[in-house]
């Protein structure tokens, strides 16, 4: 068992002060610690530590999305509060539970940026606690600079950090993506740093990957551009050594198969393992082919998502189906696919694919008009010798947790007899074998959760 912590009364640290970073606080507050007691020294670290692992905000079971973080702030500020008021009790529990504190940070607000960079400046202790670093706070022309310096100025005393997301939300400013990541590049710490970027581009593709090259250590990138006539193609070599994932969102307005084109040529990914693109170009049979050429042999998840638009002229149910057979024939080694149909398919042979999801509308949900097993027959599962499912995906689900949705929970997440359910303030959730879908929004929700035999 481990030794309890010592403590000297005698000296005066600034550890005897919490601060208070709450995206719901209307101020930044301080706390003073209080003096240990008998009693609350009694708990073992084990116990004190379990105790304060409960009263994290969940991570395990809470979707990684930003909408959803921003809708579900309040309950996760109630955990940090609790968390916080626990760190307080005394300097024992302070000890034990400051690092659960510090571990993962959030940032919902600039305010609470401003207040961490100050706090871990000041007492590096502390900084040396950070593990995480979650960036998607609304940035305004004004806060751009002070943005860029306050999250510099935490990296530079925060050595212990292994995932850093940059995920800025500049709506109805997309423009200001770009002279943002410029600052973050002449940064001294940021651009080496960064794991997670996610960039809303309003034009300007190859300026957006020319500052690229600084990102060395990016894991994970999602560029949402939109493409005009006369933008110009990346045409400058862009090398992302440990680059496992890259999901892309485009509004396309000309040569589409040539974005595809110049990016297949330009972009060196050794490591990329996830490739998403979300489109509605994605119409046009193979206009993605040139980037699953490149990249197709090393990928085990690939995404194709048409956005669902209510278009009395092209309605969803008049989709053509993606052709399986060139796109599975240049991902081998594929184990897991997602996409957006409501037709029978044609399944090639795939010696490993494991895993179908399918977008569809909510009323394609009820087994009495369509399900997986009709859009998937078992004549042509048994081509998928590898095969564990096929999952319908609630297509209402897209605007809150994205193309993503299936890597923020995968298919495997329940048993063949188990369901999670997520409640949030604007969303609930519920992931049953073979069916991803939202509660609460009508009367045939019983309907679905009964008729899961019919799936798959």
């Amino acid at each position: 068992m481990d030794s309890k912590p010592s403590v000297n009364t005698s000296s005066t640290s600034p550890y005897d002060q919490v601060l208070d970073v709450d995206a719901n606080a209307n101020c930044t507050k301080t706390h003073q610690v209080s003096s240990s007691t008998h009693i609350t020294t009694e708990l073992p670290v084990e116990i004190l530590r379990i105790i304060m692992e409960f009263t994290m905000p969940p991570t395990v079971h809470s979707i990684d999305s930003t909408v959803i973080a921003r809708d579900n702030r309040s309950s996760r500020s109630c955990s940090l509060q609790t968390l916080r008021n626990h760190v307080l009790v005394c300097r024992y529990w302070y000890d034990v539970g400051i690092s659960f504190l510090y571990r993962h940070v959030v940032i919902l607000q600039s305010k609470q940026l401003f207040a961490l960079a100050h706090v871990v400046t000041n007492n590096r202790s502390l900084g040396e606690m950070i593990l995480s670093l979650h960036l998607q706070c609304y940035v305004s022309v004004s806060q751009l600079a002070t943005v860029s310096m306050a999250t510099d100025s935490i990296l530079a005393v925060t050595p212990n950090l292994t995932k850093v997301t940059l995920a800025p939300i500049l709506k109805r400013q997309p423009f200001l993506s770009l002279k943002f990541l410029r600052l973050f590049t002449l940064a001294q710490n940021t651009s080496s740093r960064t794991t997670d970027l996610h960039l809303r581009i309003h034009h300007g593709l190859k300026y957006t990957l020319g500052l690229m090259q600084a990102f060395t250590y990016l894991t994970t990138f999602h560029i949402d551009v939109i493409i005009g006539e006369n933008d110009e193609l990346p045409t400058e070599h862009l090398h992302l050594a440990f680059l496992e994932e890259l999901q892309i969102t485009w509004h396309p307005y000309r040569h589409d198969m040539g974005v595809c084109s110049a990016l297949a040529e330009t972009l060196s990914l050794p490591s990329l393992r996830r490739l998403l693109l979300t489109s509605q170009v994605l119409e046009d049979g193979m206009v993605f082919e040139p980037l699953l050429r490149k990249f197709g042999h090393s990928l085990h998840f690939v995404s194709l998502v048409r956005p669902y638009m209510n278009d009395l002229y092209r309605p969803y149910e008049r989709r053509r189906p993606l052709p399986l057979i060139p796109l599975l024939s240049m991902c081998p080694n594929l184990r897991h696919l997602v996409m957006d149909t409501c037709i029978a398919i044609r399944m090639p042979v795939h010696a490993h694919l494991t895993w179908v999801d399918l977008w569809a509308p909510r009323r394609f949900l009820d087994p009495s008009e369509q399900s997986a097993l009709t859009i998937i027959p078992r004549e042509e599962k048994v081509k998928l010798p590898s095969l564990r499912g096929v999952r319908l995906l609630d297509m209402s689900l897209f605007p809150f947790s994205g193309a993503r949705t299936p890597l923020l929970i995968p298919p495997d997440m329940v048993g063949s007899t188990e369901s999670v359910v997520w409640n949030y303030s604007r969303l609930d959730l519920r992931h049953d074998p073979g069916l991803l879908y939202r509660q609460k929004m009508d009367e045939v929700d019983d309907v679905l959760a009964e008729s899961l035999e019919h799936r798959v």
